[in-house]
């Protein structure tokens, strides 16, 4: 289990290759490259989302359930801070059915696959999702800069925003209307899932 504050930014790319070939040079090592689907749970009335909380189900090859809550910290602009409790679970169904039990039920759903790197003390993670890949750092405040310097990104494009924000912006830029959650189509599920292998 662990219970600290999330430090991350992201940053919108339009390739992964230079940023792994950006990786290894600094001396980056690769820990895994995952499918991820993602369950958001809250009350019918969206009382957790009002409050700025998000509680998640993971299933990436084991099962995680996280409570994302506000943090007081405050470490600069373009940086996201957020208090994270998170722990593994062997069973995700029954933590489902947990949730479910307690009155919470599934208010989104989103997939990615995400390839996770250290660099020192931080992670860095190559995200796909269905409407674009970003790249998120996320360690000690002071070495995301430094690492996105080395990536060849500036600060001034970094993105202090929760993956559902940046898709909400998405579709309002495509003029197309509001939806919670984001998966990948079942061609597109099929080709990144052959990827993985």
């Amino acid at each position: 289990m662990s219970d600290a504050d999330e430090i991350e930014t992201k940053f919108a790319v339009t390739a992964f290759a230079p940023m792994r070939e950006a990786l290894a040079k600094a001396g980056g090592v690769r820990l895994s490259r995952v499918f991820e689907e993602n369950i958001v749970f809250d009350t019918p009335d969206r009382a957790l989302r009002h409050r700025d909380v998000l509680l998640r189900l993971r299933r990436d090859g084991e099962g995680r359930v996280t409570l994302k809550l506000p943090s007081e910290t405050a470490v600069g602009s373009g940086i996201k801070v957020r208090r994270e409790i998170e722990t593994r679970v062997a069973d995700p169904a029954v933590m489902e059915s947990i949730f479910c039990a307690l009155g919470y039920a599934p208010a989104l759903r989103y997939e990615k696959i995400r390839e996770t790197w250290q660099v020192g003390e931080t992670h860095v993670c190559l995200d796909r999702l269905p409407f674009g890949r970003y790249l998120e750092i996320e360690g000690p405040a002071g070495t995301i800069a430094a690492v996105a310097e080395i990536l060849g990104l500036s600060m001034a494009d970094a993105i202090p925003l929760t993956y559902h924000a940046l898709y909400q912006a998405h579709l309002a830029a495509c003029g197309l209307p509001a939806c919670d959650s984001f998966v990948f189509g079942p061609d597109e599920r099929a080709s990144v899932l052959s990827d993985l292998s």
